[in-house]
């Protein structure tokens, strides 16, 4: 055997022997700049397409039963507030006559006295707590306005239910006037009295909250300039 044959076969590849496992070769990665196919430089590969939550418009059958049922309960609620009106009407007057009459139990100067009362009170604390409502307005969001005219309006229903018997019209009203004439003697009277005292006592207090005011603003006006020809 010759040197030649001996090179030759030694320079041949050796093939895997048999029964032996060998790993794939990875393809090679795209080289920078180069783009895929159908799309070009610079630009993001197409989105797959995908389902988008659209919302259905209303069609004109669904409008129009929302409207139905708004009105419906629309008239429900104004049944309701007419039939609590009527109620009201013809137990109320009759009830705060009763009740004024068995406090007074046909005694002039009781009658007097309890209407002059319930009339300055009735009259001159609501006041004076919507006067608070207004002069609080635009604070706290609006929290201590809001309560102020709450309170005011709940001290004001004894008067509120004075004026009802004797401006009703009703059978619950009448009833309240002959409840009034019998059981308590002067108590309209003394009660209407208390109520221009009541308005007389809140639109004093009322004047001096308003020079109070006007004096601290004018203060707080001039207390610049006094700093200023201190320094």
């Amino acid at each position: 055997m010759s040197n030649e044959q001996f090179s030759a076969h030694s320079s041949d590849p050796a093939g895997p022997p048999p029964g032996s496992h060998t790993s794939p070769v990875p393809p090679a990665s795209t080289p920078a700049g180069s783009t895929l196919p159908g799309t070009t430089a610079g630009s993001t590969p197409p989105a797959t397409p995908g389902t988008t939550d659209t919302s259905l418009k209303p069609t004109a059958a669904e409008r129009a039963n929302t409207i139905v049922k708004k009105v419906v309960i629309g008239l429900i609620i104004a049944a309701l507030l007419v039939i609590t009106y009527f109620i009201l009407e013809a137990f109320l007057p009759r009830w705060w006559a009763g009740q004024i009459g068995r406090r007074v139990d046909g005694s002039m100067a009781s009658g007097v006295w309890t209407g002059l009362v319930l009339g300055v009170v009735c009259t001159f604390v609501p006041l004076l707590l919507f006067t608070f409502a207004f002069l609080s307005r635009s604070r706290m969001r609006n929290v201590p306005a809001i309560a102020f005219a709450v309170v005011g309006v709940i001290v004001a229903i004894p008067n509120l239910l004075t004026l009802t018997v004797v401006i009703g019209g009703g059978n619950g009203a009448h009833a309240g006037e002959r409840i009034f004439d019998v059981d308590a003697p002067g108590f309209r009277a003394a009660t209407a009295w208390g109520v221009i005292i009541g308005v007389i006592l809140a639109i004093a207090v009322g004047w001096f909250i308003w020079r109070y005011r006007r004096r601290g603003r004018e203060l707080a006006a001039t207390r610049p300039k006094k700093d200023k020809k201190k320094k």
